[in-house]
């Protein structure tokens, strides 16, 4: 019995402690943050051309490591982004792995189709703050992917302005549509540039793929190749596409 009494008392005593704690204010609420692990890339941009793409293809915000085709981590934007929307997609939480962030079309499998604008991620290695890319206006439809993907950075520096346009062949923004849908070739008698709606029949398609290395004396297949390591592909078949579905214009 005593020991009963004993036990009783003692657990009084606690209460009567934890009673008094809680009136003198001495308990102290914690409190619990979570730190935000890896990089962070906030792309800014006004887009036109998103709302062109099919369901199955995005214009995405992703983050690629070296070798690798497929998205790491992507931010996409929904396909019904009209035009001269501003736009703000932030990516975060970037693992040390990924190398560059991209401005990219992707599949629904994070697969890249082409770069349109790109950050290397190594030339940022001193600074924890958000990396910004800030890139104005930007056609992301599909021609507008393959003159930013392709034609800004495989093609201009022999088909440029300014006395560069070899054959005569401007592939710079606001003139390689005129110069390439319809356009007779200048090396290549009886051939189009691109037949709209017949990628198989357009000289830039032939030249461009394996067997057309020596079409017009200069091997522009390997120059695709070289460029698209990772998705060479992907980039003839977003050139293919691209060609066919000329031939739906009014």
């Amino acid at each position: 019995m005593r020991n009963t009494l004993c036990i009783m008392h003692c657990a009084l005593c606690i209460v009567s402690l934890c009673l008094a704690a809680c009136d003198s204010g001495d308990i102290v609420e914690q409190e619990y943050s979570t730190a935000e692990r890896g990089r962070t890339v906030k792309l800014t941009a006004t887009l036109s051309g998103v709302d062109t793409w099919e369901s199955r293809y995005s214009v995405s915000l992703a983050g690629f490591t070296t070798g690798d085709n497929y998205a790491q981590v992507v931010r996409s934007l929904p396909n019904t982004t009209a035009d001269g929307t501003r736009v703000e997609l932030v990516l975060s939480n970037i693992d040390e792995a990924v190398n560059t962030v991209e401005l990219a079309i992707t599949n629904r499998l994070r697969e890249r189709i082409i770069t349109l604008a790109s950050v290397n991620l190594e030339d940022y290695a001193d600074t924890g703050d958000t990396i910004r890319m800030e890139l104005g206006h930007v056609d992301v439809s599909r021609f507008g992917a393959l003159q930013m993907g392709l034609f800004n950075v495989a093609c201009i520096q022999c088909h440029g302005g300014n006395g560069r346009s070899a054959a005569g062949l401007n592939l710079t923004g606001g003139q390689a549509l005129a110069n390439l849908v319809d356009v007779p070739s200048t090396r290549r008698e009886g051939m189009m540039r691109v037949v709209g709606g017949d990628a198989e029949g357009s000289l830039m398609r032939q030249i461009l793929n394996e067997g057309g290395e020596d079409i017009l004396g200069y091997n522009h297949t390997e120059v695709l190749s070289s460029q698209f390591k990772e998705n060479l592909t992907e980039v003839r078949q977003l050139i293919d596409d691209w060609i066919k579905g000329l031939g739906n214009r009014d």
